[in-house]
């Protein structure tokens, strides 16, 4: 007798057990990236996290879920340690920029009430000194732009002020109060607000961009209608044009003031209410900036052997 195999055309492929195909409303829906980070971002806006922050997050949480190619649902604790490993040893992240990535991914699966990155914790950061133009170099850079009200102004701003270059794109003309002669920082880092003192340098730079704004017919109410990469690009360009041969940021500028105000004897605790620090730990690294002081200081107390 022959088998059922023999008896079956040629060609004809033999029966094999498998799932019965899912019926169409069955199937799960794609997986996809762009919902996900876009539902981030608008959490974090809607907790009045700082643009940048929202941007840098976004961006970790889109390369993450790209990497892992699955639903922060199905995360598991494995997906995001090799996600770090990935970082360190394909992409040669430094520890800075790992703690950053950390941080959004931490802060990305409590935004939607998930557990998985509890404890994932940072490494910690390397505590390098901040880097500083001396004050020649910054009037050089002052130079630089003279031709500039507009320059001139925002140099002024950054440099007299110690103001971070997201806070200074956010002024607005209200936030000038010439009567008191102060500039009102509001919602800086950390959702505070401080007030910074205008000294007469700056006032001018101010009152003389502030003219020939009036006279072009600016609408804008910021002060600087202007973006980051722009004041970024400014202040390279002014150190190009002032033969400053170190890459120079606007944060630099920000620690420039704070080391020449301690060497002149301000006192830290009114720095870091300048600065808007929220505790004078942060601002305490400046003491090891500037060694004019601690030089004085040994010569006057070294003991006699």
């Amino acid at each position: 007798m022959a088998s059922a195999v023999a008896s079956r055309p040629r060609g004809t492929p033999g029966r094999r057990l498998s799932a019965p195909v899912p019926e169409e409303g069955d199937r799960p829906a794609p997986f996809s990236v762009a919902p996900i980070v876009d539902r981030f971002q608008t959490m974090l806006r809607a907790q009045e996290r700082s643009p940048c922050t929202v941007k840098q997050y976004g961006h970790i949480a889109r390369m993450f879920l790209g990497f892992v190619g699955k639903p922060l649902e199905e995360v598991t604790r494995n997906d995001l340690e090799r996600f770090r490993e990935h970082l360190v040893l394909q992409r040669h992240y430094s520890k800075n920029s790992v703690y950053t990535t950390v941080r959004g991914l931490t802060c990305l699966f409590r935004s939607f009430h998930l557990s998985v990155a509890e404890g994932f914790d940072p490494p910690r950061r390397p505590e390098r000194l901040p880097h500083y133009l001396t004050e020649e170099e910054t009037h050089r850079l002052f130079e630089a732009v003279r031709d500039s009200a507009r320059d001139a102004a925002i140099l002024h701003v950054l440099a007299y002020g110690g103001l971070r270059v997201g806070e200074l794109c956010h002024l607005t003309l209200d936030d000038l109060e010439f009567e008191r002669n102060v500039l009102h920082v509001r919602s800086g880092k950390g959702d505070k607000d401080r007030e910074v003192v205008l000294e007469e340098r700056t006032r001018a730079a101010l009152d003389r961009y502030l003219t020939e704004r009036a006279l072009s017919g600016v609408g804008s109410p910021r002060l600087f209608p202007v973006g980051t990469v722009t004041v970024e690009r400014l202040v390279r360009r002014a150190a190009k044009d002032g033969g400053i041969p170190r890459r120079v940021t606007p944060h630099m500028l920000r620690h420039t003031l704070a080391t020449a105000l301690l060497s002149r004897g301000c006192d830290i605790r009114y720095i870091q209410k300048l600065l808007g620090h929220a505790s004078v730990a942060t601002t305490q690294i400046y003491t090891h900036v500037d060694t004019t002081a601690l030089r004085e200081a040994y010569q006057r107390a070294k003991p006699q052997y």
